[in-house]
């Protein structure tokens, strides 16, 4: 796993009931048997630890280590500034202990390490590009030492000019480098395939100083004079996303469209409903965009069906296949595509794959499929991952079109798997917000009401 999944996972540990403060004690409990079964006991040791929670696991280990050892922790900068409580605590409990503190508030204040072993509980994941000071300093000091290094999950500055010279790695849960040693800090190993807020967290932001348009454009093809709610609902959902929405749809419904909301740049195709002739002016728009919706209220009329299979075969850019999209390709799979994500839910996936699996209709044909259900699954063939936020109340109609709606926003700007397991939780997880203020009386515009309060829940869980 990537760095990025290390950080989902961290999220998603702590949204299924895992302690955040058990998991640090786990790590550096882990950390101090692996060090001492390595070199065993009697030994001058030197911990170097940074802010963060890399910083805690350090703290923990020193706690563990010093109980058959003389240990000594450095901190990179003034304990007022540790980031999160949890590693906070940690060094408080070690001021009660033998274990001798440091702080280190830059890199003049460093002498030459002359321990048996040092520690390097610096950065940890998360942190790329080239280190600054006085991490820099630090950590050419500590490579100039002739004692036993070992590097807490991975070393600081990994891949860089200036690397932490780890003879080993103690990596938590799963591998981080080459030939390291991986520890356990009791998550299951089920967690990898469930989504949480961490899909979402670690999803593309708008940036301070981006421009109309950096943060995505999207198209929805759909609608029709019988469903003209569906286009509405996904757009609404994926205006929250993405900078520019566009809408095309026949002329019997963008009237309609046009006057439910000004956030949307609405085309008005030539028919009464989606045609073959539209599909020259929907490629246009399309150029530029970053992602397309086909389907929401489209309707399943004989040249609807020609028109969505020609643009499945034209469009270069990502397309998000949602309800009558789905029916119109039931007898043309030949279509799909990596740069496709499908929406069924049960019954739909079953007309289109019969009674494959999930993982094995997405693998043979190479696109990504949401299944939607009480436990939603997302699948790209290689992984697939669980969803189980949601409740009975969003079988009203139109929470599939919000849904669709998140993908195709998310997508915009983001990996089409990460997209789709964050839009599935934030969907359900929005509509989990309803059921507890109305219980099942709600509807799809109160899904969309709850939209902004789900994502910025998730933003700082």
């Amino acid at each position: 796993m990537n760095e990025l999944e290390t950080a989902i996972l961290d999220c998603n540990s702590r949204y299924y009931h895992l302690d955040s403060l058990q998991a640090m004690e786990n790590a550096g409990r882990s950390v101090a048997d692996e060090i001492e079964q390595r070199f065993g006991q009697g030994h001058d040791i030197g911990i170097y630890c940074g802010l963060g929670n890399n910083g805690g696991d350090g703290f923990v280990a020193a706690r563990f280590l010093s109980l058959h050892n003389r240990v000594t922790v450095y901190l990179i900068g003034y304990p007022r500034d540790i980031q999160s409580d949890i590693a906070r605590k940690n060094w408080n409990i070690l001021t009660h202990s033998s274990v001798t503190q440091h702080t280190i508030r830059d890199s003049a204040s460093l002498g030459e390490s002359t321990y048996d072993i040092i520690v390097d509980a610096l950065l940890g994941t998360g942190i790329s590009g080239e280190l600054r000071e006085p991490f820099k300093t630090v950590v050419e000091r500590l490579n100039r030492s002739p004692g036993k290094k070992i590097a807490i999950d991975i070393p600081t500055g990994y891949g860089t000019s200036t690397q932490f010279a780890a003879d080993s790695t103690i990596s938590m849960h799963y591998p981080k480098t080459d030939s390291c040693i991986t520890v356990t800090i009791g998550i299951p190993p089920k967690f990898e395939s469930l989504i949480g807020p961490g899909d979402v967290q670690f999803l593309h932001h708008r940036r301070k100083d981006s421009h109309k348009g950096d943060n995505g454009k999207i198209l929805i093809v759909g609608g029709s004079h019988i469903y003209h709610g569906a286009p509405i609902y996904a757009g609404l959902a994926a205006s929250l996303l993405v900078d520019l929405v566009f809408i095309s749809c026949p002329a019997s419904v963008a009237p309609i469209i046009k006057e439910a909301t000004p956030d949307f740049i609405v085309d008005t195709l030539s028919g009464d409903v989606l045609n073959p002739a539209d599909v020259p002016q929907i490629m246009r728009r399309a150029q530029y965009c970053d992602a397309v919706c086909i389907g929401p209220g489209m309707g399943t009329e004989k040249e609807t069906v020609q028109a969505c299979k020609t643009l499945c075969s034209s469009l270069k850019i990502p397309i998000i296949i949602d309800a009558d999209g789905l029916k119109a390709l039931t007898d043309a799979l030949d279509l799909l595509h990596e740069g496709m994500i499908l929406t069924p839910h049960l019954h739909e996936f079953t007309s289109l794959f019969g009674e494959m699996s999930v993982d094995k209709a997405a693998a043979s044909h190479g696109c990504i499929i949401v299944k939607k259900g009480v436990c939603d699954e997302v699948s790209d063939g290689n992984i697939t991952k669980y969803n189980h936020t949601g409740n009975a109340g969003m079988t009203t109609g139109g929470s599939g079109d919000v849904l669709a709606g998140l993908i195709t926003g998310f997508a915009a700007t983001n990996d089409l798997f990460q997209a789709s397991c964050g839009a599935v939780f934030v969907n359900g997880w929005a509509g989990d917000f309803c059921d507890e203020e109305y219980g099942p009386y709600f509807t799809s515009s109160d899904i969309i009401q709850a939209l902004q309060r789900t994502l910025v829940w998730c933003d700082t869980f």
